[in-house]
């Protein structure tokens, strides 16, 4: 079996090296970054939730979630990008610890 975080098989052979296969690191899912699962993915800005390595595939736990747009803006979500609705004024920017956006909208 490969270590959490890695994906492919290892089998035990009789000649040398006395084993066939591979594990290989499996790439952070979408909406995170990091060098691999196996050494950490953290979600990216204006993303929420966690990525946790695991022995099964998909090799990893738990996903990033777009946060949607803070009070008195609109938009998608925080990814996207959020307006200041009309009558307030301000600017809002996606960062990555919570609440995963940064400034506001005041009136």
């Amino acid at each position: 079996l490969c270590e959490a975080g890695y994906s492919g098989t290892i089998e035990a052979t009789r000649s040398a090296p006395f084993y066939k296969g591979e594990c290989a690191a499996v790439a952070c899912p979408a909406n995170s970054a990091g060098n691999n699962v196996a050494s950490g993915c953290l979600c990216v800005a204006g993303f929420s939730g966690a990525i946790a390595k695991a022995s099964k595939d998909p090799f990893y736990t738990g996903s990033c979630t777009a946060v949607k747009c803070p009070d008195h803006s609109s938009g998608t979500d925080l990814p996207t990008g959020c307006s200041c609705n009309a009558g307030y004024s301000g600017t809002i920017t996606a960062t990555s610890a919570s609440p995963f956006f940064s400034g506001e909208c005041k009136a």
